[in-house]
Parts: structure tokens; C-alpha cells; sequence
């Protein structure tokens, strides 16, 4: 009598070679496709030589540089003082200050940005906004008589 196998042991490698089969499409499927260096489209950087007597262009909206970062900070100023006296920030940094006049009249100045509030009576408020574009530690003071001297003053650190 002969010996039978049993059905299921006939073709034994088959799940093998349908499990290496299927990884070896799935990587084929995956390999990056080969770009054709005719039709590839790369534009190369402009260059733009602008002498003295011409005007450079307005940049795109694309080269316009956004801030980094947005820095809101409300001052209250009050006799001789500002609540915070100190702001940080980094250098592109787009700084919105609205400054609260709490009692008395004030402004608030910051020379070195070109930054000035109204002069303001108690109760009233203003804002200014510009972009920190340079590094280093800056003052800001009430430019109303003597108010600098005694003591109404901030700084503003930009690193």
C-alpha cells in the first residue's frame, strides 16, 4: 500500500512564494521615479544688478519678509512709572504695544524705532505697532517734562 499525503502538504512552498511575491511588488511600487533631466523644471535664483539712478523694485508678495513672531503687550502708565517696564523680543519680530494711561498725562516713546503714542489724558488709550529690526536693549519713557528723569521709563530687550 502506498502512502498518501494529505492534500494541504502538496505545495507547500506556495504561501512562501505568494508572501515574497507580494514584498517584492510592494518595494518596486516604492522606489522613486526617475525624473527625465529634459522635461525636470528648475528655475535657477535672479539675480538683479540695481546701479545708483535705478530705483529697486517692490518685492512680491512671496519675498516680503512676515515676522517671526507676534508680541502684544499692554503698558499702563501711571505718576513716574510703566507696569511692565521690561518687553522682550526677537529681531523680525512685528511688536504691538497698546499703552493705557492710568492716571495723570503721558506718551510713550521709543526713539530708536521711531515709535510714539498720542499724549494721553487718564482713561485713554493708544497702540503702536512696528517691527523689532534690530538687535540691542532699548529705552522706552514718557516724554511729558520730567517724567523721564524720575523714573518713567521701560526697556525693551531684542535679540
Amino acid at each position: 500500500m502506498e502512502s498518501q499525503k494529505p492534500k494541504n502538504q502538496s505545495f507547500p512552498y506556495l504561501p512562501l512564494l505568494l508572501i515574497l511575491g507580494g514584498v517584492g511588488i510592494y518595494f518596486l511600487l516604492k522606489l522613486p521615479a526617475k525624473k527625465n533631466a529634459v522635461t525636470e523644471n528648475v528655475s535657477a535664483p535672479q539675480i538683479r544688478t540695481i546701479t545708483d539712478d535705478q530705483e529697486e523694485p517692490e518685492p512680491s508678495s512671496e519675498q516680503k519678509q512676515t515676522p517671526q513672531n507676534e508680541v502684544r503687550v499692554t503698558i499702563d502708565g501711571s505718576p513716574f512709572k510703566f507696569l511692565p517696564n521690561t518687553i522682550s523680543a526677537k529681531v523680525g519680530d512685528k511688536i504691538i504695544i497698546t499703552f493705557r494711561n492710568m492716571e495723570g498725562t503721558h506718551d510713550l516713546r521709543l526713539d530708536e524705532f521711531n515709535v510714539a503714542t498720542k499724549l494721553l489724558k487718564a482713561g485713554e488709550t493708544d497702540t503702536v505697532e512696528f517691527t523689532a529690526d534690530k538687535a540691542g536693549v532699548f529705552e522706552y519713557y514718557c516724554s511729558v517734562g520730567e517724567h523721564r528723569k524720575m523714573g518713567m521709563v521701560g526697556t525693551l530687550t531684542v535679540e
